[in-house]
């Protein structure tokens, strides 16, 4: 329960950003460059006079956004093309399962990197984001799909299921009324878990340059001056926001561990 109420607070916090911190997070003043937390800047300023807990705030909507569509594609994708193989099976099933089990073969970390980086690197932010939604969700298909495909299968076992299909309800009736609500569980599972994980995936373009870019703000883009460890010397500041970032990533964990045991008692 309080991992959930975390999530929910932290996810408030970052909608209602604009309200609760009205600081454009690309403003910049040269004047107070490199300075640390005080009462106009909560978290202190970067190299440019920027404010980082604006950047903080505004970095977290647009990584979480990218993170929450690419959950939301990849889901449906997984759930379409295991439904479909489960409940049809024969030729269908084999050619989603085969399929699925290269992409789960292939290190995606690696293969999201590798496609993004053959995009033009100049991509303006907006399209940059679909770009990354977009390969997140093509390579991250494959769990859910094995998932839904294995539950599918075990609903269309079920007495009821037979005996819709021997009074010749239609399949996609059937697939609504009783094979979705059996899935529904697992998809909520799987989008606590998926979610940070493309999340990071996203931060992790950004920070190697692939993201938003500058001098747009992203989780990612906050991490980029921790490369050069000299700075956490005379600049311990700019590790608040990456510490910001740990109860988000872990309070998901928490929740979707929960929600799987949750299901397997149940079960």
């Amino acid at each position: 329960m309080t991992a959930r109420i975390a999530i929910a607070v932290i996810v408030a916090i970052l909608i209602a950003g604009p309200w609760l911190y009205p600081v454009d997070p690309i403003a910049q003043d040269r004047d107070a460059a490199n300075t640390g937390p005080g009462a106009h800047h909560w978290l202190g300023t970067d190299e440019y006079g920027r404010d980082l807990a604006a950047r903080f705030l505004a970095g977290g909507r647009w990584s979480v956004l990218a993170g929450s569509a690419g959950t939301l594609v990849a889901l449906a994708l997984g759930w379409i093309a295991g439904s479909a193989a489960g409940f049809a099976g024969g030729l269908a099933d084999s050619l989603v399962m085969a399929v699925s089990e290269w992409f789960m073969a292939v290190p995606w970390l690696y293969l999201l990197v590798a496609a993004r980086a053959a995009m033009p690197l100049n991509l303006p932010p907006r399209k940059a984001i679909l770009a990354i939604v977009l390969l997140i969700a093509a390579i991250n298909w494959a769990r859910p799909a094995r998932l839904a495909r294995g539950l599918v299968l075990s609903l269309s076992q079920k007495g009821y299921v037979e005996a819709s299909r021997g009074f010749g309800v239609p399949a996609w009736r059937i697939l609504v009324d009783h094979i979705f609500p059996g899935t529904t569980g697992v998809l909520v599972a799987q989008a606590l878990s998926l979610l940070p994980r493309f999340v990071l995936a996203e931060v992790t373009l950004s920070f190697l340059g692939l993201g938003a870019g500058e001098p747009y703000p992203s989780w990612g883009g906050l991490i980029v001056p921790l490369r050069h460890a000299y700075l956490l010397r005379n600049q311990w500041w700019i590790m608040l926001p990456v510490l910001l970032m740990l109860p988000f990533f872990a309070s998901f964990a928490l929740v979707s561990r929960q929600l799987e045991r949750n299901y397997r008692v149940s079960r």
